[in-house]
């Protein structure tokens, strides 16, 4: 029994020993691996994420649809692991045109939240999700495009819109709703509702009860109706007829185009005189006599035709 114990002693010591070196050998081993690993840190930099941008993305072009490039470059970061925190900040070289207005029309703080930048690259190209309501209200079958494309871009508009900051479905219920209302309200509502931009139910409620009280300010009444422009008739003096294209003829005391007249009597006057000869002088019309290029005429006043200023 004692040489059993003995043994078994033995055997736990080597066993100990041989531990105590495997320990040695390992935190020799990594501090290895650490040195190397510095020297390799200092001779060859990690890659930037800058390079590998422009190694994968080129330059937004005009051909180029906004959305599906922003969602091209979101796939390329979160594959190539870039921090979100620098993704506005990589995607700022690629940017034109709009786009570009855009990102410098943030201020500093918020042109480094990639998205705030979506958010505001959307609106400018109209892809808002207020817009995207529009577009999809206002969708219609072209006969000259694809079913494919035409699905594909219905069902963008839908996502944009009902999909818009991940909503419930209840919130997405609640979108179509406010939808519908709005294109129902009549347009004169739909104009004041639409500057509150109401983005629950309750809140394009009480943009219609404001419009409301802003049509009907007295109690009682429901809408006011606009007021409708009224044209007045201006009726003729009986025994004259309406002038043609006849200009305005000038209240006394102002200056007329000087032309050969006879002396104006006292306190005279400024008639409509037309030419006789071409038409039969009606009854009962007052007749005077002029003096016209050196010859003595009779005009009829007020006669309605094309006219000559006499005084």
């Amino acid at each position: 029994m004692e040489e059993i114990i003995r043994r078994l002693t033995e055997i736990t010591v080597r066993q100990q020993q041989f531990s105590e070196q495997l320990a040695a050998r390992q935190e020799r081993t990594e501090q290895v691996v650490e040195q190397l690993r510095g020297a390799t840190a200092q001779r060859t930099p990690l890659p930037e994420p800058r390079w590998q941008a422009h190694q994968h993305l080129t330059k937004l072009n005009d051909q180029d649809d906004v959305e599906a490039y922003l969602h091209t470059f979101e796939v390329i970061a979160t594959r190539e692991a870039w921090e979100k925190e620098r993704w506005a900040q990589l995607l700022a070289p690629f940017l034109t045109g709009e786009a570009q207005r855009a990102y410098y029309s943030l201020p500093p703080p918020r042109n480094e939240d990639y998205d705030a930048l979506k958010k505001e690259i959307l609106a400018r190209v109209g892809l808002s999700p207020m817009c995207a309501a529009r577009h999809f209200q206002q969708w219609t079958y072209d006969e000259h495009l694809t079913i494919r494309a035409q699905a594909a871009r219905l069902t963008r508009l839908a996502h944009l819109w009902l999909l818009h900051d991940g909503p419930t479905a209840a919130q997405v219920a609640e979108r179509v709703v406010i939808g519908r209302l709005l294109r129902a309200l009549p347009r004169h509502y739909r104009r004041l509702v639409n500057m509150r931009n109401p983005s629950s139910l309750a809140e394009l409620m009480e943009a219609v009860e404001l419009a409301e009280a802003s049509f009907a300010p007295e109690a009682g009444d429901r809408v006011a109706t606009p007021p409708r422009k009224t044209k007045l008739d201006r009726r003729q003096a009986e025994g004259t007829s309406r002038p043609v294209n006849g200009p305005v003829v000038p209240a006394p005391g102002q200056t007329d185009e000087p032309m050969p007249t006879e002396p104006p009597s006292p306190g005279g006057r400024v008639w409509k005189a037309g030419c006789i000869v071409h038409r039969a002088v009606p009854q009962g019309a007052p007749e005077r006599t002029v003096c016209l290029d050196g010859g003595t005429v009779r005009a009829v006043l007020d006669s309605g035709s094309s006219i000559t200023l006499v005084q």
